[in-house]
Formats: structure tokens, C-alpha cells, sequence
């Protein structure tokens, strides 16, 4: 990324100038066009609205997916592989005895599946292995044991599990150090336990965990043709350290790269909740935590938009054909997803995994921490708009992919970066902008004594999506610990009177801070979010 076209910078700049000429733009028009702004802010309110109930329909199908996928024994069903005329029967018996639709449909849909296989596909789950990478930085035992543990006591045998932990050599002994006492704890409950050192300073990497990783999983594929296993049978998984697995993960997600069509053309995207530490965290970082989680349910439930985020894994065979992820940007979670549909041209998609990882939510070691680091966090995912730059021109060389996914998916990245950054700010204060601005000449107009009378009503209807998530929130939040009283709980619920400024503060204002430092070419790197726990006991 160090040479920068004529053309990469307007594409850097794009989503940055998209973003100010609407917060410019707006009150300008509110000033000399009043007329014409109210309509608009009616069409956008009505959009918002749509889109919210749109949001909550994904939402409740992904949370019914959720559950109905926890109850399934995707070891036996793995098992059942073996003999696939045996287990259509099974499923079709399934389909017959279902009482809810959801569950039926489920069941409807995994038997077509199966159905739709090759005879001569291999289904053999006992060839499949599972590659764990996990980056180490400054984090501490608290934080990694815990992970490495869920792998180690996830249903999925341990002699099929490779873990690799990359550590970072700025971080000096002491990383090195907590990397070894992991070890020696954890080396006989995988296959393998290997700690990759990640030289520092190495030329064309930025600093980050995306060179991390791809410099650990350069250094374990010379191990896997040591040890005879072919790269089509590894599935990778790229963790960040706190990260934290379902039991049926490892199974699940075994199970669908066996039975999907074209499984080395897909990532597995699980769903990821920040609920490590949820109890711990103040009220504004559980409800950016919760609505970040929120976010990744819906797009499952719409798997035509579901981006990699975060935690994710993929065929190793595909990393290596692709050239490991990207070593010179920070986004490495999400472009690896466009380096693989770049590559496959156009055929390549996000598989979404109905089991749940989970993470940390953001937590300082006092309050304004707290809040400032979250602030950092969400500027970082927001760097992500600096993809347009790379994909576009990506894009325009390749002459085999069809032009509709070029549009398509072109769009779909410059909307969500430019609603990202002014949704929230024009939701809140669009519909007030005529009346401030507009003066005597909108003022005493019919549309001027009906436009908040008719905002306030679609956006009261929309509150009723909220509430919806509230429920759902409080279904999926963990049991709470020992040593934290009812009220605790309850905030829970009054949390989300916060959502307005969660929304603007640590969601439109540090994407706008993002756009705007790619606008004028003050390129980030690599911020660490902090990982820090109140109860060290282990």
C-alpha cells in the first residue's frame, strides 16, 4: 500500500467526501431549499423505517437458527455421513416429527443438501483437521486460557486439532514467556501446540494481526506436509486471543464444510458475541458489545451480504492458493473475503455458522478507559473503508467476474461505509434541520407544521424493532455471576436508553474520524484493543 495512484487516492478519498457532503450538504439545503430537504428527510425516515423492520425480521430468524443449531449433535451427524441414505431417512423422520416451523425448515434444508451431493464426494469427517490460530501480543493468561481451553474441551477430537500460537516478538520475553506456561499446560490436548515467533520490522508488513497470522500459517503449512495431511483436509481457523467456542463448533462447522457445495469457495463465518466479560463492562460498552453481535445475526440471516468479521475460518488449501492473508493492512478479517472473491471471480461467498464464539467486550481499567478504548476499536473496524481503494481496481482488471457482482457488491461496500458514518447523525437531527434553517420561509408552511409530527411517528413505530432486541439480548446474555445483585440484571434493560448516543458517539463519529483521516492520507495503524478482566482467578 505504499504506492498510492492518482486513482487509489480518489478512491480513498470517495467515502470520506460522500460522508461531508451530506453533513455539509444538509443544513446548506435546510437554508436555501427547505421544500426540498423535508421531502427528502420524509423518504429517509420511511427508509430507516423499512430497513429497521427488515433488521428485525433477519434478527428473530437468525436467534430461532441459533437455537434450533445448539440442539443438534453435529458429531452424530457427522457420523451419520457414512452412510447417506441412512441419514436422509433420519432426516426425513426429523422433518415428520418437528413441531415448530423453524425447526422443520432446518431439517428441510439440510436434507436437501445431503440430497444434493455427489456420490463421489468424499464424506469422510475423520480426515478433517482443524487448524487454530491464535495471535499473542500483550494479553494476558486470564484472557488466553480460557480460549485455548474451549478448544481443547470442544466435542471434536483433540488428536484433529493443530494449534499454533503467534507471537509477536515486540512484545518482548514476557510474551514469550506466558506463550511457553501455555504449553506446558495445553501441548497434550492437541495435536499439536506450536508457538511461531513473528520477527518484527519485517519489510512491506504493517504492524498488525493480519502479518501475524499469515507469517504463523506460512511457517505450519512446511509442518503439514511433514506430517502427510494434505491441505484440502485443514480447515483454519483465524481467532483473535480471547476468543472463545461452542462445544459443537469444531463439529458444526466440520459438518458444513463436508456437506455445502464448492466448501473451499466459502469462509465460515460463526456468531460472535462479546460476552466474556458482558457483566463487567459499563453500560455503554454492553450496548455497543450487544448491538455489534446484533449486526452479525442479521447479515447470517442474509448470507448474499455476510462479509468475514473478526473470528472466522476457511479452507487452508484456499488461504495458501490466495497467498496467506494480506500482510500490509489492518481490515485483514474482512479483505480476506475480497482477495478470495477477486480470486475465485465472483465465486466465493460467507457461509454463516449457527454457532457462537465468543469474545471480550471492551473494557478499560476505568471507566473513561473504558470509553476511549471502544471509541479506538470502532475507529479501527471503520478503517475498513480503505478496502474500496484496493477492491475497485481489483474489480475493474478482472474480466471473468460478471459485471452485476461488480456493481452489486461495488455498492453494497460504499453504502454500508457511507450509512455507517451518517445514519445515526441524520436520523437524529435531519427532521430538525428545516425548522432551524428554513426560517419564515418554511415556517409557515403546511409540510413545516406536519414534518415532526409525521418523523416522530414513523421513528416511534421503528421503537418497537428496538424492544424486540431488547429481548433478544437478554436471552442470549450469560448467567449472571456470582457477587452481582438483581439490579445488575435490570440494568440490562435500562441500558438501551443509551442507544441514541452509543449510535452517534461511538458509531457515526468514529467512522466520519476514519473516513476523514483516509480522506487526507493520514494512515492508521494497528491499534491493540486492551484485553483486561476484573477477576484474574483462573
Amino acid at each position: 500500500m505504499n504506492k498510492r495512484t492518482f486513482g487509489i487516492r480518489l478512491l480513498e478519498i470517495l467515502p470520506g467526501f460522500l460522508t461531508w457532503v451530506t453533513l455539509i450538504g444538509a443544513p446548506l439545503l435546510s437554508y436555501y431549499h427547505p421544500v426540498w430537504i423535508s421531502v427528502y428527510i420524509i423518504l429517509f425516515d420511511l427508509y430507516w423505517f423499512l430497513k429497521g423492520g427488515n433488521v428485525a425480521t433477519h434478527l428473530m430468524h437468525s436467534y430461532y437458527r441459533l437455537k434450533v443449531h445448539d440442539k443438534i449433535d453435529w458429531k452424530d451427524w457427522c457420523q451419520r455421513l457414512i452412510d447417506t441414505d441412512g441419514f436422509k431417512k433420519y432426516l426425513n423422520q426429523q422433518v415428520l416429527e418437528a413441531n415448530k416451523r423453524v425447526t422443520k425448515r432446518t431439517f428441510k434444508e439440510h436434507l436437501a443438501r445431503i440430497e444434493a451431493i455427489n456420490d463421489n464426494r468424499d464424506l469422510d469427517w475423520t480426515k478433517i483437521y482443524h487448524l487454530i490460530i491464535v495471535p499473542l501480543y500483550q494479553e494476558g493468561l486470564d484472557v488466553l486460557e480460557p480460549a485455548i481451553r474451549s478448544y481443547s474441551n470442544a466435542d471434536y477430537p483433540n488428536e484433529k486439532l493443530i494449534f499454533v500460537l503467534a507471537v509477536e516478538e515486540r512484545a518482548g520475553t514476557e510474551a514469550l514467556q506466558r506463550a511457553q506456561i501455555l504449553k506446558e499446560k495445553f501441548s497434550k490436548e492437541f495435536h499439536s501446540f506450536s508457538i511461531v515467533v513473528h520477527p518484527d520490522g519485517l519489510l512491506g508488513e504493517a504492524r498488525g494481526k493480519g502479518a501475524n497470522c499469515a507469517f504463523a500459517a506460512e511457517k505450519i503449512a512446511q509442518d503439514l506436509i511433514n506430517w502427510g495431511i494434505p491441505y484440502e483436509n485443514v480447515i483454519v481457523s483465524n481467532f483473535d486471543c480471547d476468543t472463545s467456542v461452542a462445544t459443537n463448533y469444531f463439529a458444526h462447522l466440520t459438518f458444513d464444510f463436508l456437506t455445502i457445495d464448492k466448501p473451499h469457495q466459502a469462509s465460515y463465518q460463526p456468531m460472535p458475541m462479546f460476552h466474556n466479560n458482558i457483566w463487567d463492562t459499563p453500560a455503554i460498552a454492553r450496548v455497543i458489545a450487544i448491538s455489534s453481535s446484533f449486526w452479525q445475526l442479521v447479515e447470517a440471516s442474509r448470507p448474499d451480504r455476510l462479509v468475514t468479521f473478526s473470528s472466522h475460518s476457511m479452507s487452508f488449501k484456499t488461504l495458501v492458493e490466495v497467498g496467506f492473508w494480506r500482510r500490509d493492512l489492518i481490515p485483514e478479517d474482512s479483505y480476506i473475503f475480497w482477495q478470495c472473491f477477486n480470486y475465485f471471480n465472483g465465486d466465493y461467498r460467507t457461509h454463516p455458522l449457527f454457532t457462537v464464539v465468543s469474545m471480550d467486550a471492551v473494557l478499560g481499567q476505568s471507566y473513561w478507559g473504558t470509553l476511549v478504548a471502544q471509541y479506538k476499536q470502532k475507529r479501527r473496524w471503520a478503517w475498513g473503508a480503505i478496502q474500496i481503494s484496493i477492491v475497485f481496481p481489483q474489480f475493474a482488471r478482472n474480466k471473468k467476474m460478471p459485471l452485476w457482482k461488480k456493481l452489486l457488491y461495488g455498492y453494497r461496500m460504499v453504502e454500508g461505509y457511507y450509512f455507517w458514518a451518517t445514519a445515526s447523525i441524520m436520523i437524529a437531527l435531519l427532521g430538525w434541520l428545516p425548522l432551524i434553517f428554513g426560517g419564515d420561509r418554511f415556517g409557515t408552511t403546511v409540510l413545516a407544521l406536519n414534518l415532526p409530527l409525521m418523523t416522530r411517528a414513523i421513528m416511534s413505530i421503528a421503537t418497537f424493532f428496538l424492544i424486540f432486541s431488547v429481548y433478544v439480548s437478554l436471552v442470549l446474555l450469560p448467567k449472571r455471576p456470582a457477587g452481582y445483585s438483581k439490579w445488575k440484571s435490570f440494568s440490562m434493560i435500562w441500558q438501551w436508553i443509551f442507544s441514541p448516543i452509543v449510535s452517534s458517539v461511538f458509531g457515526s463519529f468514529p467512522a466520519i474520524d476514519a473516513q476523514t483521516r483516509l480522506m487526507f492520507g493520514k494512515y492508521m495503524e494497528f491499534w491493540v484493543t486492551p484485553k483486561f478482566r476484573k477477576d484474574k482467578t483462573l
